[in-house]
């Protein structure tokens, strides 16, 4: 007789169970297709915003930059509009470093531009640079690549997007 009421009881909550979860898959198809809902996760929550690559203009972070050159280099920053940022930074053949002023590491957008040397031009930091993480990694023969574009004997790939 036992038996027979837990069998009751199964089939009693199968019975209510099963239209509640075929709803509940009827109701993630159709927000799937709904904009502002990316895959029925409910609340507005967009996965495809996640997707996307972040605004340019908005990737400040740290700069670190490794000497990857042969010889001590001598490093400015600029802001888009002309101001200097620091004096200058030296570094020695295959060393990295975070750029710092007044003992704090520095902040920099892509557009801000980088120079090594006084003879090498200056190129914005968004296309030598790589972002990841909150932080630029620039190094400095990338900067000779994209400053050297039309000397370029050797063929290298000089394409920075």
């Amino acid at each position: 007789m036992y038996k027979r009421y837990g069998m009751l009881r199964f089939l009693t909550a199968l019975l209510f169970a099963v239209p509640l979860w075929i709803c509940a898959q009827q109701a993630s198809a159709q927000n799937a297709t709904e904009p502002g809902y990316g895959g029925g996760y409910g609340g507005g929550y967009d996965e495809r915003r996640w997707l996307q690559p972040p605004d340019p203009s908005m990737q400040r972070g740290y700069v670190r930059v490794t000497n990857d050159w042969r010889d001590t280099v001598k490093l400015t920053m600029w802001t888009k509009r002309g101001t200097q940022i620091g004096s200058y930074w030296a570094l020695r053949p295959g060393e990295s470093s975070y750029l710092l002023e007044s003992g704090q590491r520095i902040t920099a957008r892509p557009e801000y531009n980088i120079r090594v040397g006084d003879d090498w031009g200056s190129v914005e930091l968004g296309r030598v640079g790589r972002f990841y993480n909150n932080r630029w990694q620039v190094n400095v023969r990338d900067i000779w690549r994209a400053t050297h574009t039309g000397r370029n004997p050797q063929g290298w790939d000089n394409s920075y997007q």
